[in-house]
């Protein structure tokens, strides 16, 4: 569960998500982080889920891949002028198809890799903090 704001004591790890936004007039689009909380327990979830998108993501950019290496399908103008709009429009060129999602692809591991070092600080933590309890207890 995401959490803005978590009060009242409860547990929530924080990471960064690599977010997009539009720019000032004419800028068009501006990369930037933006900071989230999850409950541990639901991290893995996220992950999952993250993971789950990027995959999809990833089989629609290789089949778009495909449509840009495609020839025109005949030798009239017509053909070859279509052709040559949707290589622009789906190629790896800045505002591209291709483009974008290659940096969706990258943001959303960047994030994946986020949750997951947050997540392994806060076992790792939590182990510490119990074995401290555990070794102190065991003290005269």
């Amino acid at each position: 569960m995401l959490d803005a704001g978590a009060g009242g004591g409860a547990k929530q790890i924080g990471f960064v998500a690599d977010t997009v936004s539009a720019g000032p007039a004419g800028a068009g689009l501006v990369a930037s982080q933006t900071s989230f909380s999850v409950d541990p327990e639901q991290a893995q979830k996220l992950i999952n889920g993250l993971a789950d998108a990027r995959d999809q993501l990833q089989s629609l950019f290789d089949s778009t891949i495909r449509s840009v290496i495609t020839g025109p399908p005949g030798k009239d103008p017509y053909s070859e002028s279509a052709a040559a709009t949707i290589k622009q429009t789906a190629g790896p060129d800045p505002g591209g198809y291709s483009w974008a999602s290659s940096r969706a692809i990258e943001a959303l591991n960047n994030t994946i890799q986020s949750i997951q070092a947050s997540l392994d600080t806060y076992k790792n933590q939590d182990q510490a903090t119990a074995d401290a309890f555990n070794g102190g207890g065991n003290q005269s």
